[in-house]
């Protein structure tokens, strides 16, 4: 009886490989074309505004994303206080609204981000104490490595104000997050 001698283990290797290197080169073309279709299907147009801010929309083969820029946003005017006498930290504080809609038209997503840095020369604490008497429902999330988070989640709005003391001075970084007010 004749038996069939074991193939060697060089080339089971190599089938392996071959295999490997065939899976390979299959994803990489796959990205390729989806690279390629993306790239002759999305189209951006950016728009500077005149009074300060840019609009960009985007069109994507599922849908719509505009995106509006807002400078210098005041976040007092989303719920979120200023403490008094502080000064804008950042020229370039402010917030966007970004808003999705479907190719088929049923579904609207929009979402606005305001945000703003600010400094003072009081302690933080004091800072933490005004905040806690403006805002006494706030919840603080957090008061780690000299950093006080407090949080408020309320009506599709999350707002959020960060305290921390710095080489010069108390840091104030306020946010708001949730559905843009209405016009």
């Amino acid at each position: 009886m004749l038996t069939k001698p074991n193939p060697a283990p060089d080339a089971r290797r190599g089938g392996i490989l071959s295999g490997l290197f065939t899976i390979f080169a299959i994803l990489v073309v796959l990205v390729l074309a989806g690279g390629i279709y993306l790239a002759n299907n999305v189209r951006v147009q950016t728009t500077h505004r005149a009074n300060g801010g840019d609009n960009v929309n985007i069109d994507v083969p599922g849908g719509h994303i505009k995106i509006q820029a807002h400078e210098n946003l005041d976040p007092a005017t989303l719920g979120v206080p200023v403490y008094p006498g502080s000064t804008r930290y950042r020229e370039n504080s402010g917030g966007a609204s970004f808003e999705w809609s479907s190719a088929d038209g049923d579904v609207d997503k929009t979402v606005a981000v305001a945000a703003g840095e600010f400094r003072t020369d009081e302690p933080a604490d004091k800072v933490l104490a005004w905040y806690r008497s403006q805002l006494p429902n706030w919840v603080i999330v957090t008061e780690h490595r000299g950093v006080s988070h407090l949080e408020l989640r309320e009506g599709g709005y999350k707002r959020i104000v960060a305290i921390k003391r710095k080489f010069d001075g108390t840091h104030i970084a306020v946010a708001s997050v949730g559905e843009p007010a209405s016009n």
